[in-house]
């Protein structure tokens, strides 16, 4: 049940984002990014799905690994699971 409650947050949260992306102060990048931490951990695909946009897309990998080094710890760990050379859980 949590991990539908998990999942069903991150898209919400993803879609706000994208949204809010296309906005002129694209504060849509961190809502986005915080509903990743919600969908990695509870959608194992969902991992998958981002090391693959992250391979295809370099400025998607930039942003990512800027937001990855600034995250608190916790944090840190589940995007690094969306890293390139990550393994995969």
């Amino acid at each position: 049940m949590m991990r539908i409650i998990c999942s069903t947050i991150g898209i919400f949260l993803c879609l706000i984002g994208i949204v809010g992306m296309l906005t002129p102060i694209p504060f849509g990048i961190f809502i986005f990014v915080l509903g990743l931490l919600f969908l990695i951990p509870s959608t194992p695909a969902a991992a998958k799905y981002i090391r693959w946009a992250r391979r295809k897309i370099s400025i998607f990998d930039r942003v990512m690994t800027a937001i990855t080094n600034k995250m608190p710890l916790p944090y840190r760990r589940v995007l690094r699971r969306t890293e390139i050379d990550a393994f995969d859980w």
